[in-house]
């Protein structure tokens, strides 16, 4: 702190010292990045309650939590198109929503294994991700330490995609499958 930086990224928060470094700094108008193991974005909050954080000092500390995990990408060279059961098309639909492009028939994608990427059918990874964003009344259901179901709702409502929506929408764009996504961003 006696550098000034204007970023500060704490590597892991884990104990109740580091949760309070981290929002104290965050208070005296540093951008503070960290990291945190919880399942989802909304579950940061819980998590930093439990150890210790005050619910008046989280809410006005946090701006966004970001909650990620790696998917397997498909191998561009053998990619192959096909259509989907019906029942994983209405699946797509249920998930969401109006995030669907209405106009185009839902069309997925598959690698061909091969030795090449390891008779899989993936070669690479690609990020799938979740964006919380601290509202006003996101900060409310702070301060009332409300669970996390709730705090996810609300992101929700607000227009939050998680991470088996993003994942979807990266299975209609070719970039993974709809098992790779089930596998890792089932909620």
């Amino acid at each position: 702190m006696r550098q000034d930086p204007n970023i500060i990224l704490v590597g892991e928060i884990r104990d109740k010292e580091t949760a309070e470094l981290a929002i104290q700094a965050s208070l005296t108008g540093h951008l503070v990045f960290s990291t945190l193991h919880t399942n989802d974005a909304s579950g940061a909050i819980p998590r930093l309650l439990d150890m210790g954080a005050e619910p008046f000092l989280l809410a006005s500390s946090i701006t966004a939590l970001v909650a990620q995990r790696v998917m397997r990408k498909i191998d561009e060279k053998t990619k192959e198109e096909y259509d989907p059961d019906p029942k994983v098309i209405e699946d797509i639909k249920g998930v969401l929503g109006n995030l669907l492009p209405a106009d185009k028939p839902i069309k997925l994608y598959r690698g061909k294994p091969t030795p090449e990427n390891n008779n899989s059918g993936y070669l690479g990874r690609v990020g799938v991700f979740e964006v919380l964003t601290v509202s006003d009344k996101v900060s409310r259901l702070i301060l009332s330490r409300a669970p996390a179901a709730d705090i996810d709702k609300l992101g929700r409502e607000e227009g939050m995609i998680t991470m088996k929506q993003d994942g979807y929408m990266k299975a209609i764009e070719g970039i993974t499958t709809m098992e790779e996504v089930l596998r890792v961003a089932q909620e």
